[in-house]
């Protein structure tokens, strides 16, 4: 574990490795690009979010610009199922060998799980993304929608995150999936750990009366 986390600190300076984790724990994905036992593994990470989310996937495009060698672009296409025309905006970095470390810790069998290696490096920032991600602001109580990890890993990370910050989260059932809620005990204080990393586009995750929010810094190194 601490060879991987080693690897991972020496890959990426700690700005862009907190954004890139905290999006593979929320939105994002790792697409492997070569397995193979004569090639190197790589793969590329891969940002795509709805139209209301365009500046925020234009900051993590300014994150994360070095490895990337094109900028954010728009999609749009039919959604069957809601017979509705959706738009959004994606970018993938290059296909490299240290993001293929990172596939290698995140999927198992092709199937994306919440990474016990990570836990000596998770940071505020990490939290902060996952959360502009995957939660939702009801104000008076947080749930992040983690539905994609086992109930297993999701009660890992609810003990990791009591020890961490000495905040009370649950999973709760959602009809016949699990999601991970934190009540209004521990909202403000939930609040006040991630606002500093949360730029201006995605304000309206952290936007609340009850916390001074003046100390807001949009800020990504």
């Amino acid at each position: 574990m601490d060879n991987i986390v080693g690897r991972l600190q020496s890959a990426f300076p700690a700005h862009q490795l907190d954004v890139i984790i905290g999006s593979l724990l929320g939105d994002a994905r790792l697409e492997c690009r070569s397995k193979g036992i004569r090639a190197k593994y790589t793969a590329r990470f891969r940002v795509h979010h709805g139209y209301k989310q365009k500046e925020y996937v234009w900051w993590k495009y300014e994150v994360l610009k070095n490895l990337v060698s094109k900028e954010p672009k728009e999609i749009s296409w039919t959604n069957k199922k809601r017979n509705l025309h959706e738009v959004s905006w994606y970018f993938h970095t290059k296909s490299l060998k240290d993001f293929g470390i990172i596939h290698n810790i995140f999927y198992k069998n092709g199937v994306k799980k919440f990474p016990t290696e990570i836990l000596p490096i998770f940071s505020d920032r990490m939290l902060a993304v996952w959360y502009m991600d995957d939660g939702s602001n009801n104000h008076g109580n947080v749930t992040l929608s983690t539905h994609s990890f086992s109930l297993e890993d999701q009660k890992i990370v609810v003990d990791f995150l009591k020890e961490k910050y000495q905040i009370s989260p649950t999973v709760v059932k959602d009809r016949s999936q699990w999601k991970i809620s934190i009540g209004s005990h521990d909202y403000d204080r939930f609040l006040s750990i991630v606002s500093p990393f949360v730029p201006k586009a995605m304000n309206y995750k952290i936007d609340n009366p009850r916390i001074d929010l003046s100390v807001k810094m949009d800020r990504v190194g």
